[in-house]
């Protein structure tokens, strides 16, 4: 069985904890700052996997999907890319203001294109599950 280093896992689930935000549409004079409705990851390469596309948001309205392998941002090919300068430069930034993406969907020749409108969203957080090694959890321990 393939053992993932407990230091993987957390520095995981740091990184869902603090960039997993889903959100909800808010009216645009409340906030100049803004997004198109995507959970990330990154790839090892830099590129980015599309883990969750917030209902009614702009991304879901443009078709994207969970498992969408995002390689290019405005012209920005991301392979070798930081991913918090992907996602502070690039996907977020002013309400109104377009982003293009390109990305490829796993199980469809070529690769896909879209232009998508940024969106005041408001956050909300999403605390993923704890991963630990063979620790059973509250409902085994009270059997």
């Amino acid at each position: 069985m393939l053992r993932i280093p407990s230091t993987v896992i957390a520095a995981a689930l740091v990184l869902v904890i603090s960039l997993v935000w889903l959100a909800v549409p808010v009216p645009a004079e409340e906030a100049a700052f803004g997004g198109i409705g995507l959970q990330v990851v990154p790839t090892v390469d830099g590129d980015l996997v599309v883990l969750n596309v917030v209902d009614d948001a702009p991304a879901a309205e443009k078709g994207l999907l969970p498992g969408d392998m995002i390689f290019q941002v405005n012209g920005f090919l991301l392979k070798g890319s930081d991913f918090g300068k992907v996602v502070s430069q690039h996907l977020w930034g002013p309400v109104g203001a377009s982003v293009e993406l390109v990305y490829r969907r796993p199980g469809v020749a070529g690769e896909r294109r879209v232009t998508i409108k940024r969106a005041a969203l408001a956050p909300k957080l999403i605390v993923a599950p704890t991963v630990q090694d063979n620790v059973p959890d509250d409902d085994e321990t009270r059997k």
